[in-house]
């Protein structure tokens, strides 16, 4: 599971179509999927949601 959020963050960080992962990944398919069901879950969302609570308030 973790070669798969890897795929997808390195897919979504390079603004890569799925198609153009790298094949170490897997199918393209491999990575899609998940990432679909994992947004349609609101995985995502509570990942980044915890994530901007670790933060804090931004300096200013």
């Amino acid at each position: 599971m973790i070669g798969v959020l890897s795929g997808i963050i390195f897919v979504i960080k390079g603004g890569l179509r799925w198609r153009d992962a790298p094949a170490g990944y897997g199918a393209h398919k491999t990575l899609y999927n998940p990432f679909v069901r994992w947004t349609r879950k609101g995985v995502f969302d509570r990942i980044f949601a915890a994530l901007a609570g670790e933060a804090g308030e931004p300096a200013g």
